[in-house]
């Protein structure tokens, strides 16, 4: 028996394991996972603990990362919308996007934008609208490949979500738009940084996917602990029995209620072990 049996873990990936995102912007390499987040984590899973990654980031541009982090539980990716069993690659669990999406992109598209337009379908391929430096810079950091197309109709659903990539004041226009349209009740929209703005189907989110998770972990929401640092983790910080974030976490994230921890790259993750090894 370890001291974390039946204790669940899920720790965000991008700026709260690893910052990336200054490396998305600029285009260079990923530092490394810092030492102490290994450490910890190694930690926690052998004395009985689960430890989950769930990102923002579909299976295709997060498979690659896998091998960096020691894991011991299904992952879940895009936002919720699909948990996956790192293992094998094979969804465990899918909530794709509406199949009103093909009307929603095109109306999007009518709009003239400016910014690119990521879309996932389930079968793990990236198809892109108009991909630009952000897309670029994203796709080489993740080491997955996009097919570029010029309109919806050359690609294929079920999709995980869409990813709008651009400059913030951009996005966000993008994103105002979008919730006062009457076809909002069906998804739900978010920042998972100041260049990305999500659209995945209304309750795929990281709360969902925390109560799915644990559910095939066999591990109860009581013991059920969540780590994250942007507006895409709300969600999944709100179903823990206690939520942590990195102190580079944005204001939304800082002001929910969270027990701060360290920045990212000095080992927040690490951090949220120490006070689990508190805890039991």
């Amino acid at each position: 028996m370890g001291k974390f049996d039946g204790v669940l873990l899920i720790s965000d990936f991008d700026d709260t394991l690893l910052r990336t995102s200054a490396a998305v912007r600029s285009g260079g390499e990923l530092p490394e996972i810092p030492a102490y987040n290994l450490e910890r984590i190694r930690y926690f899973m052998d004395n009985g603990g689960r430890f989950a990654l769930a990102s923002g980031r579909v299976w295709v541009s997060f498979v690659h990362f896998l091998p960096m982090v020691p894991t011991n539980a299904p992952c879940g990716t895009a936002n919720g919308a699909a948990i996956v069993d790192p293992a094998t690659g094979k969804n465990l669990f899918l909530h794709p996007l509406p199949d009103s999406i093909g009307g929603v992109i095109e109306e999007l598209e009518a709009r003239g934008p400016r910014y690119a337009c990521e879309l996932y379908p389930a079968d793990n391929t990236a198809d892109v609208l108009r991909p630009n430096d952000f897309t670029r810079n994203h796709a080489h950091i993740s080491r997955y490949e996009f097919r570029e197309i010029t309109s919806f109709s050359q690609t294929h659903p079920p999709f995980l979500k869409a990813l709008f990539e651009g400059e913030y004041g951009e996005l966000e226009a993008l994103r105002q738009y979008i919730v006062s349209r009457p076809w909002y009740s069906e998804y739900e929209v978010f920042f998972s940084s100041d260049t990305l703005l999500e659209l995945i189907a209304r309750g795929s989110n990281k709360g969902t996917m925390v109560g799915k998770l644990a559910e095939l972990c066999g591990v109860s929401l009581d013991h059920t602990y969540c780590i994250g640092d942007n507006a895409n983790d709300l969600p999944m910080l709100q179903r823990a029995r206690i939520a942590f974030a990195p102190s580079n976490a944005v204001p939304a994230i800082l002001e929910s209620g969270a027990t701060i921890l360290c920045d990212c790259m000095e080992g927040a993750v690490g951090q949220a072990i120490d006070h689990l090894d508190r805890i039991y």
